[in-house]
């Protein structure tokens, strides 16, 4: 009887052992070189192409506009700094250290006039074709940031709807269009602490018509402004050329 076992039976020597492991080691090799290439050199859809162009080209713009923000402020004839709404409303969001960037930029502004109280013959309830040209210039100015119901955007743009600042002394409001407001006011229990930029090239009627419909809309039932009001209080702050703060007009 033969002492010799079947080849099925032979015990694999070190050397096939290590043959085997490594073509096993080459396939594994081979099957991610083809997947990584496959994955990298796989051509884009457009899609993904146009995104990230987007994407790019907003960071850019972005950063530029922070720039000029903060370093290249335009400067109106009559001294005042202004920025479009929707410029600060997206620069805001897009960096929410924006605004204490603003701040130490801004030099500090004259001593506060004494309040300026006009007496008017001003109607209880604003007409119809007031509120008309007030919803006009809301849909072009204010809009973006406290939008269509007046409900803001928290914690950043504070609500108008049922306001106690909005509808209080009409002289406040004035003057946030005018020159502008920064600093944290509290609304109905929710601090928003950004900064509200003056509205630039609105007139005195214009800037009456808006104050008169938000006064009058979402859930406000308070009396119109009139151009008198709006005329006293752009020529007491005549001088001014940065923004108001909550601190300067008692709001914190």
């Amino acid at each position: 009887m033969s002492d010799n076992s079947s080849n099925g039976d032979r015990p694999l020597i070190p050397a096939q052992v290590a043959s085997w492991l490594g073509i096993l080691a080459f396939v594994f090799v081979a099957i991610f070189a083809i997947a990584y290439a496959y994955v990298a050199f796989s051509p884009k859809t457009n899609s993904d192409v146009e995104r990230r162009i987007a994407e790019k080209a907003l960071r850019a713009d972005t950063e530029s506009k922070a720039k000029g923000l903060i370093s290249e402020t335009g400067l109106n004839s009559d001294g005042t700094y202004r920025v479009p709404a929707e410029t600060a409303m997206s620069l805001i969001a897009a960096d929410p250290q924006l605004v204490n960037k603003m701040r130490s930029y801004a030099a500090p502004g004259p001593s506060a006039p004494q309040p300026v109280t006009v007496k008017t013959d001003a109607p209880k309830v604003a007409d119809e074709e007031t509120l008309k040209r007030g919803l006009a210039v809301y849909s072009r100015t204010c809009i973006a940031c406290h939008q269509p119901t007046g409900k803001g955007l928290a914690p950043v743009f504070p609500p108008l709807a049922e306001s106690p600042i909005v509808n209080g002394d009409a002289t406040l409001t004035i003057k946030f269009i005018l020159h502008g407001l920064m600093g944290p006011v509290t609304v109905a229990g929710t601090t928003y602490d950004s900064m509200m930029p003056a509205v630039a090239g609105v007139s005195d009627q214009e800037i009456s018509d808006v104050l008169t419909y938000v006064r009058a809309s979402f859930g406000n039932n308070s009396s119109p402004v009139t151009v008198e009001q709006v005329k006293a209080v752009r020529d007491a702050n005549a001088s001014r050329n940065t923004p108001w703060t909550t601190a300067e007009l008692g709001l914190e």
